[in-house]
């Protein structure tokens, strides 16, 4: 018989050898992920970083006194989806040897507090390797909304069919401000067929901010690629989190932003200024970058793999119809 109850301090050594077990098993297929993280010491200060976050709540699954599973969750007021429940990487685990559908029990009884409290918006992100957990998601609703991925640039090569065309800039001081200016296209692209999302003012805001918040960030780079002296594609570059280390290989980048004029896409562009960011970051000392992507922009989730990007996490989501709020059969 299994119960479940809210998080304690008692069961995180055990929530913590649950992590770690997976661990083990996602770096049998991302070898890049962090070895640390399957040491249960490793694993719990990680669960503990989690857990010191504001508005966080979590529930365990127990069988007799054992962990089998948990769940942990927060709660946010995103500027795009509003009242949001987040899961993140490391907090949704159940044990190798129990039936994925406890993944679904644990949804089931997290879940209805959140409707409860009007939070529609479920967000998790999942490890790639978990196929199974994936599949239970799929079933009660959610659905791929953005993978994130990792490239190893030892192994990378330069991709033919550049255009030579193009000249190469890197952007340096206050020359960092011009990518103000394409900061749209991206939300351009994507209001196509068939990603459909929007442009709202709220969306053009967060772009134009993410920019500003790089400009003269220490180890922040970006390079523009130029025609006839006119930027047609950009790149923007920082060191990756060290908070994020679970996912992060070290001597890593982030590739934060990066777009080609809608307009000029298809004519090898894209590889350009691919091949020679990812060669100056590569001499500059980086092994991996990392970048994400909507799963519905159809050019990107072709472009990026194509370059070797490998994907080690997928974010999930699901929007609970709020007329649930009244419309309950009571």
């Amino acid at each position: 018989m299994i119960r479940f109850v809210e998080f304690e301090e008692q069961y995180i050594s055990q929530m913590a050898s649950l992590l770690a077990a997976r661990h083990r098993d996602e770096r049998q297929r991302f070898s890049f992920l962090h070895e640390r993280f399957e040491d249960v010491n490793e694993a719990e200060k990680r669960l503990r970083e989690e857990m010191s976050k504001p508005y966080m709540g979590g529930i365990v699954t127990l069988r007799d006194d054992n962990v089998i599973g948990y769940l942990l969750f927060e709660y946010r007021q995103d500027a795009m989806r509003g009242r949001t429940i987040y899961v993140g990487y490391p907090s949704f685990v159940i044990h190798e040897d129990e039936h994925p559908r406890l993944a679904r029990l644990l949804y089931t009884e997290a879940g209805a507090e959140w409707v409860r409290n009007g939070y529609f918006e479920h967000v998790l992100d999942v490890p790639v390797g978990n196929d199974e957990l994936i599949l239970e998601m799929l079933e009660q609703s959610f659905h791929f909304e953005q993978r994130f991925a990792a490239l190893s640039l030892e192994r990378y090569r330069a991709q033919p069919g550049e255009n030579s065309l193009v000249a190469m800039k890197e952007l340096v001081g206050d020359e960092q401000s011009t990518l103000r200016t394409m900061a749209s296209w991206n939300s351009m692209h994507q209001a196509k067929a068939p990603a459909w999302q929007p442009i709202t003012q709220e969306a053009l805001d967060q772009e134009r901010e993410t920019f500003e918040a790089y400009e003269g960030k220490e180890g922040t780079r970006s390079w523009v690629a130029e025609q006839d002296g006119v930027p047609v594609a950009f790149h923007l570059y920082t060191p990756a989190d060290a908070r994020h280390a679970m996912t992060t290989p070290s001597q890593a980048a982030v590739l934060v932003q990066a777009a080609t004029n809608i307009e000029l896409r298809g004519q090898g562009i894209g590889k350009s200024i691919a091949n020679h960011s990812f060669t100056q970051m590569k001499k500059a000392g980086y092994e991996y970058i990392m970048t994400d992507w909507y799963t519905a922009n159809h050019l990107a989730s072709y472009f990026w793999p194509k370059l070797g990007f490998r994907s080690y996490m997928i974010r999930m989501a699901r929007t609970v119809d709020a007329r649930i709020a009244w419309a309950d059969g009571q």
